[in-house]
């Protein structure tokens, strides 16, 4: 086959690997050709006749769903791409990098792997992200693999980038662990190619997506600040608006601070008043805007996240909000899980991500 002439670096390694069973996870930095190991692997185990799961755990540069979520799929048929597969179990992180959301990024990890135990795969490969540098990223590593628990490990490097963290894979017994060389022919991607290509994924998601109204008593909001507290009774916010002379579309107390959605920003005199009568130490104010084109996660009643969805209004008057997404129905969502990212419907990333709220 062509990709014994184009990897010879990995072919031992992959023989081997398509005639057993159990969990693959393959490790490495950015550009080491990770989800191109994989793909070949996949295609063997599959033209083989074994079905066999696979874990997407790239949020920023996704093969199979829409980034900034973890994907799973069964493969038991043939195939030409990864990328023209649907998920069959997603977990939603809601930003394309797992460095501020460990706990989020593992948890999600785990169910998008246990999501493909009911279905009996002869054996499961995992891609992971290219988040290997620093004391955080070794220990994101380490922490993703003791939980996940596979039976093989694949390590991809140019140098010896990986050697914090192989050192410590050493050490186990509960794992095979293959350390392979990138082969010449695994090319280093440009961030713009990289936004690229994510911009494109989005927008390949979001082609079809209609736009879906749902009042705010059928779900509550997870995830950030917002529905984190307790909302202020109506009499409370209209005598805390009457004080400082001003509308608040939304107020909970969250904590120490206070939580605000405002139609125009306030004065410094207006929030020193709010503070002292709500006696909080804090206050967060964003206007109704901030929330527009956020990306969320749309959770049904079993905590399985089946869609994703652009914010096209949040309307606290109407208690409504409205959400651009692909999924047929809304009906199911009880939970909407928000994310860190603002895009348009076609992928376009728009500046700074939502930081509060």
């Amino acid at each position: 086959m062509r990709w014994r002439e184009l990897y010879p670096e990995w072919q031992e390694a992959i023989d081997e690997l398509a005639n057993a069973g159990g969990t693959v996870l393959v490790l490495g930095a950015t550009d080491t050709g990770k989800s191109t190991f994989c793909s070949l692997l996949l295609k063997l185990q599959q033209q083989a006749g074994r079905s066999v799961g696979f874990v997407d755990l790239d949020v920023g540069q996704t093969t199979v769903g829409p980034p900034a979520a973890f994907s799973s799929v069964l493969i038991n048929k043939p195939y030409e791409l990864l990328s023209d597969l649907a998920p069959h179990s997603m977990a939603f992180l809601g930003d394309v990098s797992p460095v501020r959301h460990v706990s989020l990024a593992l948890a999600g990890a785990r169910r998008v792997l246990d999501d493909l135990a009911p279905l009996q795969p002869d054996g499961v490969v995992i891609d992971t992200d290219g988040y290997i540098g620093g004391w955080h990223g070794r220990a994101y590593k380490l922490m993703l693999i003791d939980l996940l628990r596979p039976q093989a490990i694949v390590a991809l490097q140019r140098g010896d980038e990986l050697e914090p963290i192989l050192s410590a894979l050493r050490l186990r017994a509960d794992w095979k662990l293959y350390e392979l060389g990138v082969p010449k022919s695994i090319l280093r991607k440009s961030p713009p190619h990289r936004a690229q290509h994510r911009r494109a994924a989005f927008a390949r998601y979001f082609e079809k997506a209609n736009a879906h109204t749902l009042p705010l008593e059928q779900f509550r909001f997870i995830g950030r600040r917002l529905g984190a507290g307790q909302p202020l009774s109506d009499a409370r916010k209209r005598f805390f608006a009457d004080q400082i002379r001003a509308e608040l579309l939304h107020a909970e107390m969250v904590g120490d601070s206070l939580h605000l959605i405002v139609r125009q920003p306030l004065s410094d005199a207006q929030i020193e008043t709010l503070m002292t009568l709500a006696n909080v130490n804090k206050l967060v104010m964003l206007p109704q805007s901030a929330y527009h084109n956020l990306l969320v996660g749309l959770i049904d009643y079993t905590g399985r996240c089946y869609g994703l969805g652009l914010v096209e209004s949040l309307d606290y008057k109407a208690r409504t909000l409205t959400v651009l997404t692909p999924v047929r129905s809304v009906q199911p969502v009880r939970w909407v899980q928000l994310g860190y990212l603002r895009i348009l419907p076609d992928g376009t990333e728009l500046g700074e991500p939502l930081r509060d709220g």
